[in-house]
C-alpha cells in the first residue's frame, strides 16, 4: 500500500524534496550551473551587442539570441525527460537547480551584519553581484535599501515565480523562465537598463511574472498593514517604472514601514526611479524582518499546495 501511495504521488513527493533540498542543501554559487550559464550568456551578449547599432537591430538580435538558446537547451531537456526512466526525479532536479533563496538569505544577513560593524567596503563587495547598479558610492542606508529591494525581487522571481510556473506548466517551462532571468541578469551587467536590447526579455518576463508576483504581493499585504499596502499600490505601484516591481515593493514598504525605491546609478548615469513610501529609511535590523515576511508567504503557499494535493487524492 505504501508503494502505491508513493507511486501515485511521486511527483508531489519529489517537489517537496526539491524544496527541502534547496532549503537545507543549497549549492554554493562557485560550482552552481547558473554561474556557468551567466558567464556564457554574458559573453554572448558582448558578442552580439553593439551600442552603435540601431534600436531595431538590438531588438531583433535579442529575440534571436534568446530563441536560439532556449530552443537548444529546452529541446535537450525535453528529450531527456521523455526517455528518462523516472522523469519525476529529473523534474525535481530541474526545480532544485532553478530555485534560489537560501543562499541569498544567508548573504543578505551577512551584508546586514557588516553594515552594523561599519564595514561598508566589504558589504559593497558582497552586494555587487546581486545588483546591476553601481554600488561603489552607496552609503550604509543605500546599501541596506538596495539589499532589501534585491532580496525581495530575487526571492519573488527565483523562488515564487519558478514554483508557480513549475506547478502550472511543468519543469521545462520553469527551466525556460529561469534561463530568461539568467540572460537578463548577464546582459544587464554590461548594458544600460533602458536599452532596446533588453526590452524583449523585459516584456516576456513581465507577462510570465504578472500573476505570481501579484499573488505574492497580496499575501504580504494581507499579513500586515493591509490598508496601507493597498494605498501604496494605488499611489506608487501602479505608476512605477515596472508595475510588477511596483506592486511588490509597495506592499513590502507598507508592511515594513520603511521607504524603498529611489534614484540609482547605472554606468555613471543617474536614473530617477520613484520612491515608495514616506516612512523612515531602512536599516540593518529591517533585513531579518524582510526575511520573516517572505518566509511567512513561503509557508502559506506551501501549505496551500499541500492542501490542494490532499484534496486531489480524496
Amino acid at each position: 500500500m505504501l508503494s502505491n501511495i508513493v507511486q501515485n504521488h511521486l511527483d508531489f513527493i519529489v517537489f517537496i524534496i526539491a524544496l527541502l533540498a534547496e532549503r537545507f542543501l543549497p549549492l554554493v554559487s562557485w560550482y552552481h550551473p547558473n554561474t556557468v550559464l551567466v558567464a556564457v550568456f554574458s559573453a554572448m551578449g558582448k558578442r552580439i551587442y553593439n551600442k552603435q547599432n540601431t534600436n531595431s537591430y538590438h531588438y531583433l538580435a535579442a529575440i534571436l539570441a534568446s530563441v536560439l538558446v532556449l530552443s537548444v537547451i529546452l529541446l535537450i531537456v525535453t528529450l531527456l525527460l521523455e526517455f528518462a526512466f523516472y522523469p519525476e526525479l529529473l523534474a525535481g532536479l530541474i526545480l532544485y537547480l532553478c530555485l534560489e533563496s537560501q543562499s541569498l538569505n544567508k548573504k543578505a544577513l551577512r551584508i546586514a551584519k557588516l553594515t552594523k560593524q561599519n564595514q561598508k567596503s566589504a558589504a559593497r563587495e558582497l552586494l555587487k553581484p546581486l545588483l546591476a547598479r553601481e554600488v561603489s558610492k552607496l552609503s550604509t542606508t543605500g546599501i541596506i535599501k538596495a539589499l532589501i529591494e534585491s532580496l525581495i525581487l530575487r526571492t519573488a522571481r527565483y523562488y515564487f515565480v519558478v514554483i508557480f510556473v513549475f506547478l502550472l506548466l511543468g519543469p521545462v517551462a520553469a527551466l525556460g523562465y529561469r534561463l530568461l532571468t539568467l540572460m537578463q541578469q548577464a546582459w544587464r551587467s554590461d548594458i544600460s537598463p533602458n536599452s532596446e536590447f533588453l526590452k524583449p526579455l523585459k516584456l516576456i518576463l513581465f507577462v510570465i511574472e504578472y500573476i505570481p508576483v501579484r499573488l505574492l504581493t497580496l499575501t504580504i499585504a494581507a499579513s500586515k498593514a493591509t490598508k496601507q499596502s493597498i494605498h501604496y499600490i494605488k499611489h506608487y505601484g501602479q505608476h512605477f517604472y515596472q508595475t510588477n516591481t511596483g506592486w511588490l515593493l509597495s506592499a513590502c514598504s507598507a508592511s515594513l514601514g520603511v521607504q524603498l525605491g529611489g534614484p540609482a546609478m547605472y554606468f555613471n548615469k543617474r536614473h530617477n526611479k520613484m520612491r515608495v513610501g514616506t516612512d523612515r529609511l531602512p536599516n540593518a535590523d529591517d533585513v531579518p524582518a524582510v526575511l520573516n515576511r517572505l518566509n511567512q508567504a513561503r509557508a502559506f503557499w506551501v501549505l496551500v499546495i499541500v492542501c490542494i494535493e490532499i484534496l486531489k487524492s480524496i
